[in-house]
């Protein structure tokens, strides 16, 4: 009879999970997901079809709105840019998406990016109080975090900038005359880690000097799982993540460091909010003298131990990945486009900036900043931005009605890619067309940062960086194709888009 039951049980369960999360819902068209995996298997994602290619093939099948079920969680995807405008204009009916509190809370959950605004609150008054927890709490970690990546801010870590670049440049020097560099994204990773830590932490993070330390490891292995944690059914991926060994030792690794960090700014502090952790631990300092005095104002508190935790662990990553995923971006394409170097080189001569590179003459590297966009618009570093309806809504464009709940995902690659948004072929790496025809491109057309009120809050600091870097690195060596067997690019998804397939010579001018 118990097995009777058991089997019952199981029945109803999986026809509860099918007509829940494994169901076509209304008109909008797209593929019947299939049970546990959505459209992932149907669409190839487990045989290396990278989310970009994936929707760019779904949208020429089923038009600008679609339905796509990665795993258990459904999105409706948005391609037609008037539609994408108005997503973005919208705080008020389109808020943070549900899959960052689900997803990302399980491995960070007081982090900023698990938090929503107070926009909810006039549509969902049934879960008032959690909403204005939610928006109260996104408003403390916004408050503390937003100047610090301002631009005015940014600038100051110019030399910062220069002098990790010149480090790696050093280790390149020492390597042998055509020596194919196979291991690109690992080094551009430990750069763009090492400045970050500088940057945000006022810390040594040391992976410059030990591209395999134990840091770089912990966060490559959290990095690694994430497309398995959106993959999952949110009580699957919990399990994963707190039963999974490697899961466990990376976040006590990562902890580790940042308790160190933490314990390092509390002892040096000078009581200048000049970094990421020196107004985290001011803002938790605040937070533990209004506990003792029982003062519990929420609009006063500050941020608790566990929330600066979660806080460093969520930047660790963003500053770990997407940054530097563009700068290897930037090696592929230029090591196929060598005309692309010669006028980078151009115009630096042209500048004044061959040898006397400073952060007052970069805005007039122009052609620059054109080839920083192209990549970025080439291979945006995200795959999209994922909304959640607050409320009712139709979309003004292709009229499709959208009910409270729904999540849109806003592909950037799509639109990037999109002949009709783009006058000069859009498939081709041409840096000139920010020069020309494409210079006043629709401004939704290219947003590898996002966009609205929840776009990335260090983009001002990735631009710095890559134009720095790539300022740097073009005065000093050029880069060369080591052949299409190992510089053959591909698509390699983590948290962020990665050539598979990268191997480049380095030669000092």
């Amino acid at each position: 009879m118990i097995f009777i039951l058991f089997v019952i049980t199981g029945v109803l369960l999986v026809v509860y999970l099918k007509q829940k999360y494994f169901t076509l819902h209304g008109y909008v068209p797209g593929l019947a997901p299939q049970f546990l995996f959505g459209n992932l298997l149907q669409s190839g994602f487990f045989n290396g079809n990278s989310p970009p290619m994936i929707l760019s093939t779904f949208q020429k099948r089923f038009g600008d709105v679609f339905q796509f079920w990665f795993g258990p969680s459904r999105f409706i995807v948005i391609n037609n840019i008037t539609d994408v405008e108005h997503v973005l204009t919208h705080r008020n009916i389109y808020d943070q998406g549900d899959i960052f509190i689900e997803k990302f809370s399980i491995n960070y959950s007081q982090s900023l990016i698990s938090t929503k605004g107070l926009s909810q609150i006039a549509s969902l008054w049934p879960f008032l109080c959690k909403i204005i927890s939610l928006g109260i709490q996104f408003k403390r970690h916004s408050s503390i975090v937003s100047p610090l990546f301002r631009r005015s801010k940014v600038i100051s870590h110019f030399d910062l900038i220069i002098g990790c670049t010149d480090k790696l440049l050093t280790k390149w020097r020492k390597t042998e005359a055509k020596t194919i560099h196979v291991d690109i994204v690992s080094q551009c990773h430990n750069l763009v880690l090492a400045i970050f830590g500088f940057i945000a932490f006022d810390y040594d993070l040391e992976t410059l000097d030990d591209g395999d330390n134990e840091l770089t490891l912990a966060l490559r292995t959290i990095i690694n799982s994430i497309m398995t944690i959106l993959a999952l059914p949110r009580i699957l991926a919990k399990a994963y993540v707190t039963l999974s060994y490697r899961q466990r030792q990376a976040r006590n690794t990562i902890e580790r460091y940042i308790y160190r960090m933490i314990e390092h700014e509390q002892a040096t502090a000078q009581g200048k909010h000049t970094s990421l952790i020196a107004s985290l631990v001011h803002s938790l300092r605040m937070n533990e003298h209004l506990e003792a005095t029982e003062d519990i104002d929420e609009d006063k508190r500050g941020l608790s131990r566990n929330e600066v935790v979660d806080e460093m662990v969520a930047f660790l990553i963003a500053g770990f990945e997407s940054t530097s995923s563009t700068l290897v971006w930037f090696i592929h394409l230029v090591s196929k486009h060598a005309q692309v170097q010669q006028k980078i080189k151009a115009e630096l001569i042209a500048q004044d900036c061959l040898y006397h590179l400073s952060s007052d003459r970069l805005d007039s590297l122009v052609y620059l900043n054109c080839v920083i966009n192209e990549v970025l618009r080439f291979i945006p570093p995200a795959t999209g931005t994922i909304r959640t309806l607050t409320r009712d809504d139709c979309l003004p464009a292709t009229n499709v009605q959208l009910v409270r709940g729904d999540s849109v995902l806003i592909p950037f690659h799509s639109l990037a890619h999109d002949p009709r948004y783009w006058s000069v072929d859009p498939n081709l790496f041409y840096p000139e067309r920010f020069l020309g025809e494409d210079q006043n491109h629709h401004p939704y057309a290219l947003i590898p940062f996002g966009g609205g009120h929840r776009q990335c809050i260090g983009q001002d600091l990735a631009r710095f960086e890559l134009k720095v870097i790539v300022g740097r690195l073009m005065q000093k060596v050029t880069f060369d194709d080591a052949g299409p067997e190992v510089n053959a690019g591909g698509h390699s998804m983590g948290l962020a888009i990665l050539p598979k397939h990268i191997g480049v010579s380095i030669e000092f001018d």
